[in-house]
């Protein structure tokens, strides 16, 4: 499963403890709907970093990343 194909819920960019550059915070929803699965970029280097906040979900996916802000959601 890969959540890329859906519009985030959430899609913002925030300067995080004063930062110079934004952080590109995007909310989606989990495959439950329960929860949310969030990622944050930081806008003008390759970090990214993605994560799933729901405890049904967490027990059934892992999200697995990639180089150039990929990721998806796997079966464990």
């Amino acid at each position: 499963m890969n959540d890329r194909s859906e519009k985030p819920i959430v899609d913002e960019e925030r300067y995080p403890n004063g930062a110079s550059s934004p952080t590109r915070h995007l909310e989606y929803r989990c495959p439950c709907g329960k929860g949310k699965i969030i990622e944050e970029r930081v806008v003008g280097f390759g970090d990214y970093y993605a994560w799933l906040e729901c405890k049904t979900c967490a027990k059934k996916y892992e999200i697995e990343t990639g180089c150039g802000y990929l990721w998806k959601l796997v079966e464990k």
